[in-house]
């Protein structure tokens, strides 16, 4: 406990000391080249550091393999993990599984988190909704899932459903509810009726700033899949993999799958990123 607290102490004295030595502006702009070296530089550094704790043979090393195994070792972990245990596969699976709880969620979540932001006697009838998003644990749908549903594809659907829902009602509450009041007063001045009012004036102002949360939300079910995967005994997808390898005492082939759901993340993230850009590209200009 002492450690972790004296680690975080410097951790944060080091980029305090970094704020002021190099003068940073308050919110200044970074133009792309420096951004993706300065991102470039975090990357070298880790695997900097990682070489240096893993480097030479297994006696000699600073950290033991099977704590922290090395970049050679990880790197041909990928190749039994292709080939012995269906990678791409289970990576698919996982990424089916998310996508489909995601897309049921905002099936759901966006038009009545639209209506609870705009009419107030939705949003008192489903308050007791929001309230267990906001107060009770996800993680308490996990092991109802599995005697609800047992460990079946249906299980896992639903409990990521739950997990989306719970994030997204929220944001797009309160994303409505910050729609300046001048766009309906206007609209209201040329004789908008009230579903107008929803889908023509509230949605259309509001939807870029939700697709921004609809990006940030997606990436919440790669923080529970795995968990759901390992729970229910799944003998598919990447946490299945994860566990297998971890019982199995294959270090560096978990460290090869967390790589490919970092890389999944990283993918995922930028089509959204670029998504946004086709579809609201006047936002890039503000």
């Amino acid at each position: 406990m002492l450690g972790l607290a004296l680690f975080a102490l410097i951790f944060v004295g080091l980029v305090t000391a970094v704020v002021f030595a190099a003068k940073l502006g308050v919110r200044a702009e970074l133009d792309r080249t420096r951004t993706l070296a300065l991102t470039f530089a975090f990357v070298a550094l880790l695997l900097g550091a990682w070489w240096l704790l893993t480097r030479g043979n297994i006696g000699e090393r600073l950290v033991h393999h099977n704590i922290l195994p090395s970049p050679v070792e990880v790197v041909k972990a990928f190749g039994p993990l292709h080939f012995e245990q269906a990678l791409v596969r289970n990576a698919l699976i996982s990424i089916g599984r998310v996508s489909i709880s995601f897309a049921l969620a905002v099936i759901v979540a966006v038009p009545l988190g639209v209506y609870m932001g705009t009419f107030r006697p939705i949003a008192a009838f489903f308050h007791p909704v929001s309230l267990i998003g906001a107060y009770v644990p996800t993680v308490v749908f996990l092991p109802l899932s599995v005697g609800w549903f047992g460990a079946t594809e249906t299980q896992k659907i639903w409990f990521l459903f739950v997990v989306y829902f719970i994030a997204l009602l929220p944001l797009v509450i309160k994303t409505i509810g910050d729609v300046p009041a001048a766009y309906l007063d206007v609209a209201v001045t040329k004789g908008a009726t009230q579903w107008q009012l929803v889908w023509h004036v509230l949605f259309p102002v509001a939807k870029a700033d939700l697709w921004d949360h609809l990006r940030g939300a997606y990436g919440v079910g790669w923080t529970w899949i795995i968990l759901a995967e390992v729970w229910a005994n799944a003998e598919k997808g990447l946490g299945y993999l994860l566990e297998i390898s971890y019982r199995r005492t294959r270090i560096d082939r978990y460290f090869a799958v967390v790589i490919v759901i970092v890389v999944i993340a990283v993918v995922c993230d930028q089509l959204w990123r670029v998504g946004g850009r086709v579809l609201f590209p006047y936002k890039n200009r503000v």
